[in-house]
């Protein structure tokens, strides 16, 4: 319903159907199928496959890489870069049957975490080209001249990148401005644009790459299409394409590499194209059809990149956290001594172990090619990487100043180089990254509305009428009662903890099916622009989403530890959850957003006193003429 969210329109449009199952649409819906959470065995060869792997992976990281040369340099070594290549650590989404390991996401997630743990940045380089590179989109979308082609190059040759954003359009991607035009002859376009932020753009050697064609609509056995014209003017509209770009084409430039507050390895680009021409073949699947491609692929992508460099963070911090407890003494004890540093510490061990329990959970989902997983890999997401910055967060703080202090600062007076002030810096990356989190809460709500918008589309848009009011009482009276009534788990869990927490699962998933109707009749039309309640819509099924993968992972790794942790996470959430089911209701929302609107609008001005008052403005300073000079281009 692309009126209800008129922000998101073209996005709206693009937005995939539904294919397969979805634990969290039935979750919104009062109606979770646990079953959909109940994965197969991993099958032993798959295993021993992926921990095989993971030792190579290991031997590599401690002979060949100095994570904090990388942080201090700014760069990953070539050596590296091609030690990695040759090792196959760029091929493992890629099958076999084109030069690639072929892994299972879940073994594709492990060993993203094990680097992660050595060095996020490294890992971030390696995710990227199988995660969004060009690997994803030909194997999603492409013809097979494109896959014997490209994949071989990809898989162990030449690194990959994705080149979505641009200056004025980063979370708005379907904002693009550069643009792709079809010459007169129609055998290729002359692509004119820039992109920003393009994360391996400065190493690699191809990119996908998505801009605007001017096409018209045609009809085609049976079916609209859209065909590229060499003349704009006569064109229908500007449609999103996803091409595949040598970066070696002639007037492809690198303006700048980027630099960020942390993940200081990575090579960001921020690219121009002047009159670049590429081939009408390397086209990716069909013209128009680009923005729906790079969601498809982010949302792939989301599943298992970004939630496992985040859980590989976490990982890496979480013994010397432990040792630092132990080893620093404060007042003639240490600070595993102190109920405020062993309160810190349980936090901690709870929020790693629920991030473990979702990246396991949604990487076997997602193996199971069944399951329509958008919105467990959004959610997954954005607990991981909020939950990884509070995780680290905490370990800064169990570092005191040594927290604070970079590595190799430390390193000169023999200290332990742990990177804790690294990793705090990094992980804010990832809360952005591959779909901030506040966008990242839109796209889920509007999944979770997504039933009762087409079920009350007329009422909500146009207004009430009898007939229209009439309609929704003989469904929703049924439906409304149903809520109350409490559904069976599922009669393949006999662990009878197991059953009784998942209980409680259920029983806030009709509470808040039943709190999403209240809220849409309260505020109907208003929904569109109530950002609060569909962050709360949001977090709610984030919460109980985590609440079952929790429990079923306790369950699985059967560890006595582990149900301590379950039982803690349900204490602490359940409270939250009543919360924010109350909020969607009730809640001081237009307050706080009328501070915001004076704040806005200059009227605190008087705040500005006693400092150098300058504005974003007085901040921009003019491009030196020579800033191009010297930078290097690497090409994968």
């Amino acid at each position: 319903m692309t009126e209800l969210f008129k922000g998101l329109k073209l996005i709206e449009q693009a937005r995939e159907e539904v294919r397969g199952a979805s634990f969290m649409s039935g979750l919104y819906l009062g109606k979770p199928d646990f079953d959909l959470l109940l994965m197969p065995p991993e099958p032993d060869q798959e295993r021993r496959e992926g921990e095989a792997y993971c030792q190579r992976v290991e031997a590599f990281l401690q002979q060949h890489v100095d994570s904090l040369e990388i942080e201090r340099t700014g760069e990953i070594p070539e050596a590296v870069l091609q030690g990695l290549l040759e090792l196959g650590a760029f091929a493992m989404k890629i099958p076999k049957q084109y030069g690639g390991l072929g892994f299972s996401h879940r073994n594709y997630g492990r060993v993203l975490t094990l680097i992660a743990s050595w060095s996020n940045s490294l890992s971030l380089t390696v995710a990227v080209p199988q995660s969004i590179g060009i690997a994803m989109p030909i194997l999603l979308f492409g013809n097979d001249q494109q896959k014997q082609q490209y994949l071989p190059l990809v898989a162990r040759q030449h690194i990959s990148a994705f080149a979505l954003t641009e200056p004025e359009t980063g979370s708005d991607a379907a904002n693009v401005k550069t643009e792709a035009v079809l010459v007169d002859s129609g055998d290729a376009f002359v692509i004119n644009g820039e992109k920003l932020w393009c994360t391996n753009g400065a190493i690699a050697r191809y990119i996908t790459l998505v801009a605007r064609v001017p096409a018209r609509q045609q009809e085609q056995d049976g079916k609209l299409v859209w065909q590229p014209v060499s003349d704009p003017v006569t064109a229908n509209d500007s449609v999103h394409t996803a091409f595949i770009l040598d970066m070696q084409s002639p007037g492809v430039s690198i303006k700048q590499r980027c630099r960020f507050a942390g993940c200081r390895g990575i090579a960001n680009a921020h690219m121009v194209f002047n009159q670049v021409r590429v081939p009408k073949e390397n086209i990716i699947g069909e013209v128009g059809s680009g923005l729906k491609y790079a969601l498809s692929i982010l949302n792939i992508g989301r599943a298992v990149s970004v939630p496992a460099i985040c859980l590989g963070m976490a990982k890496q911090a979480w013994q010397p956290s432990l040792d630092r407890l132990h080893s620093r003494m404060t007042f003639g004890e240490p600070l595993a001594n102190r109920q405020t540093q062993r309160i810190r510490a349980g936090e901690m061990a709870k929020r790693l172990f629920v991030m473990e329990a979702l990246c396991e959970l949604v990487w076997q989902m997602a193996d199971q090619h069944r399951y329509d997983v958008r919105m467990e890999a959004a959610v997954t997401k954005m607990f991981c990487s909020e939950h990884c910055i509070a995780f680290l967060d905490d370990a800064q703080i169990i570092f005191g100043g040594m927290g604070y202090e970079a590595a190799d600062s430390k390193q000169v007076r023999g200290e332990p180089a742990f990177p804790m002030e690294q990793l705090a810096r990094d992980a804010t990356m990832y809360r952005i990254g591959e779909g901030a989190t506040d966008i990242l809460r839109a796209f889920v709500a509007r999944e979770a509305l997504n039933f009762h918008l087409h079920r009350s589309r007329e009422l909500l848009e146009q207004g009430v009428t009898g007939a229209r009011l009439l309609a929704l009482i003989r469904f929703y009276g049924p439906w409304y009662l149903s809520q109350w009534r409490p559904k069976p788990v599922t009669e393949k869990l006999r662990n009878p903890r197991t059953r009784a927490l998942l209980g409680y699962v259920e029983h806030r998933s009709r509470a808040l099916a039943r709190a999403i109707v209240y809220a849409l009749l309260l505020q109907r039309q208003a929904m569109q622009q109530d950002q609060g309640r569909q962050s709360r819509i949001e977090c709610l099924g984030e919460a109980l989403f985590a609440m079952a993968a929790a429990v079923l992972h306790a369950q699985n790794i059967n560890e006595p530890y582990a149900w301590d942790l379950v039982d803690e996470f349900f204490r602490t959430e359940k409270g939250r959850i009543k919360h924010l089911l109350r909020g969607l209701l009730v809640n001081d929302d237009r307050q706080r957003e009328r501070l915001g609107r004076q704040a806005v609008q200059g009227e605190f001005g008087a705040l500005n006193r006693g400092i150098v008052n300058r504005t974003l403005a007085d901040y921009r300073a003019s491009v030196p003429e020579n800033q191009d000079e010297g930078l290097e281009t690497k090409k994968g």
